[in-house]
């Protein structure tokens, strides 16, 4: 049963010696807009930490600042903001990032300590560790539920916990000290996590001092900061820089030079930031610190370390001062034999800083920056409404006719990805179980099962396709399991279209290529790479039962020498795949086994819908 002011309310904040909730919200009442200083500990580096929270209007502005690595988080009158650190800002502006704002901002007001119209449920009495604690449900008015702990002696709150699209945050308080005749807590240590359990991030912040603000410091203080900082630059008069750029085995490659370096294939991807793979930073000199972790696709992640690059070249733009993550992705993600491996990713540092053309035709990226001369010029086409939840965009779409929010995540290499819960609440998860499972896939977060079949349509905005192929994620598949999506939309379904993305204007741009390219999936039902010890050869590790490569009496643990006479040194990982993406249904591949055997595998669409 749900109650606006509920007994625990009463007797929680009354007893002898303690402080009343009608006190409190007296002794809160001298801080209607304050100011807390202190350190944030986070990932091995302790920033300088600042926040400003006007408690009548709910806004709030939140600065990290160190050397390496500064962000910033705010709420104003229009809206959820979030400076990352490439220093660029974009709004958290889906209906997700609305409902979540709500709550965090009441939670950094210390609305508990109010009658203010929150709904608050299942009060119930729990131990822990000896202590005796009360926990209840509260509903913030427009805001994300959040499970609240109170300390039944000192009457503190304790612990907040709440859910952000597929992450769950946990924030203790402690460290309570009187503070202008109020209890305030001077330590927070906020942890978030994956439903697989698996940690994505966590700090501790330690105040040193609070103070109220006037109206005039209250003012700049909860500025936000500019859209972009003004580090892009371009060559002579060049109004769009042009970038070399290739779509191999799925990855979107670009050639990118960091410090004024050769160029190294890079992948660009919309959900990502700027990341360079340890073998690239040691290639080119660049040191991390801090030590980090990085969730994405799959269950798993990533430790990671942060490095400063003094410039960032792209064809003729130049972005200065860029902090970059060091991470420590393995052989298979940089792999392309012969050629020169993958060095890392791209991502906000780019869209945020031009409006980017996808020209698959022409095999190029066209890069218009937003701060210099006049605005870009849109592009014709379909035009489909760019928010975000995170630092990802998202669309309005379908799926099957059932409307859901989808990622646009150019970063996605593989198939159209859709997520079970999403399925679950709309009464098509039993069609897409029926689908051939296949381990593969995953990102930072490892591999992955999943279940491929046909879908019957895919929306984005007012365009539909038909004839793609999805892949079912598993529920604990991290950011590729997001209870708050439909799914995610990648290189399968976007590279069959020139694609512009303006997060100026807020919008993608879907136009027809020059000659149309049909969605197929000639799969031919295995999984294989390259070990670093063994490069002259595939390993198969996987086999799908009554696929093209089962059939032919391929097993896992076969080693494959050679794809139709190319040597598996000189093809590499994402070369093998690149061969099956650009197959067309009925092709014949030939296999040169280890044994000296050939195999010919006959490519076939087997996928199911």
């Amino acid at each position: 049963m749900t109650s606006r002011i509920l007994p625990f309310l009463l007797t929680l904040f009354c007893g002898v010696g303690v402080v009343t909730r009608a006190e409190a919200s007296s002794g809160l009442a001298a801080f209607p807009a304050f100011e807390a200083t202190g350190t944030q500990s986070s990932e091995g580096l302790d920033a300088r930490w600042r926040e400003i929270v006007d408690r009548r209007s709910g806004a709030y502005a939140t600065r990290a600042t160190h050397p390496v690595r500064s962000t910033a988080d705010g709420l104003d009158a229009d809206g959820r903001w979030h400076q990352d650190i490439s220093g660029a800002v974009h709004p958290f502006d889906s209906d997700e990032a609305k409902i979540v704002a709500v709550t965090e901002a009441w939670l950094l007001r210390y609305g508990w300590l109010e009658n203010d119209g929150t709904a608050y449920r299942d009060d119930v009495q729990v131990g822990e560790n000896g202590t005796s604690l009360r926990r209840v449900v509260a509903t913030p008015r427009d805001g994300r539920d959040v499970t609240l702990w109170f300390d039944q002696a000192t009457k503190h709150l304790r612990r907040a916990q709440w859910r952000s699209s597929f992450l769950t945050f946990t924030r203790d308080f402690s460290d309570y000290r009187d503070t202008a005749g109020i209890s305030l807590p001077y330590r927070f240590m906020t942890v978030a996590k994956t439903d697989s359990g698996t940690e994505d991030g966590s700090e501790t912040v330690q105040v040193d001092r609070y103070r109220r603000l006037d109206e005039a410091a209250l003012a700049t203080a909860l500025a936000r900061p500019p859209r972009l900082p003004g580090d892009v630059t371009m060559r002579g008069d060049t109004r769009v820089a042009s970038v070399p750029m290739t779509l191999e085995g799925g990855a979107l490659l670009v050639d990118v030079s960091i410090n004024g370096a050769a160029p190294l294939p890079f992948i660009l991807d919309t959900g990502g930031h700027a990341i360079l793979t340890e073998a690239a930073a040691k290639k080119l000199g660049v040191r991390g610190q801090g030590k980090g972790v990085s969730t994405g696709s799959g269950p798993g992640s990533m430790p990671t370390s942060y490095a400063h690059v003094d410039n960032l070249g792209l064809g003729e733009a130049n972005v200065r001062d860029q902090t970059f993550l060091v991470m420590p992705f393995g052989f298979g993600f940089s792999d392309r034999g012969e050629r020169e491996p993958i060095a890392g990713i791209l991502g906000l540092e780019v869209f945020e800083r031009f409006a980017v053309t996808f020209d698959y035709d022409h095999r190029r990226l066209l890069l218009s920056p937003f701060d210099i001369g006049a605005a870009p010029t849109a592009m014709t086409g379909t035009s489909v409404p760019l928010r975000f939840t995170f630092d990802m965009p998202v669309i309005d779409g379908t799926l099957d006719g059932k409307p859901g929010v989808f990622g646009i995540d150019t970063g996605n290499s593989g198939r159209l990805l859709i997520f079970p819960q999403w399925l679950q609440r709309n009464g098509l998860i039993d069609r897409y179980r029926k689908g051939y499972a296949l381990v593969g896939g995953g990102g930072v977060g490892g591999p992955f099962v999943s279940r491929l079949s046909h879908v019957e349509s895919l929306g984005m905005g007012s365009l539909i396709v038909h004839g793609h192929i999805a892949q079912l994620t598993p529920p604990d598949a991290g950011a590729t399991a997001n209870v708050s999506e439909a799914g995610n939309i990648g290189q399968d379904v976007l590279s069959r279209f020139t694609v512009y993305v303006d997060y100026r204007r807020a919008a993608m741009t879907l136009a027809p290529r020059a000659v149309a390219a049909k969605p197929g999936n000639a799969d031919p039902g295995l999984r294989a790479g390259r070990k670093p010890d063994q490069p002259d050869r595939f390993i198969v590790s996987a086999v799908v039962a009554g696929g093209p490569a089962a059939k032919a009496g391929i097993r896992v643990g076969d080693a494959i020498l050679t794809v139709n006479g190319v040597s598996a040194a000189r093809l590499g990982g994402w070369g093998l795949r690149d061969v099956f993406d650009r197959a067309s249904d009925g092709q014949a591949v030939v296999l040169g086994m280890v044994n000296g055997r050939k195999v010919t595998l006959h490519l076939v669409d087997f996928a199911p819908g």
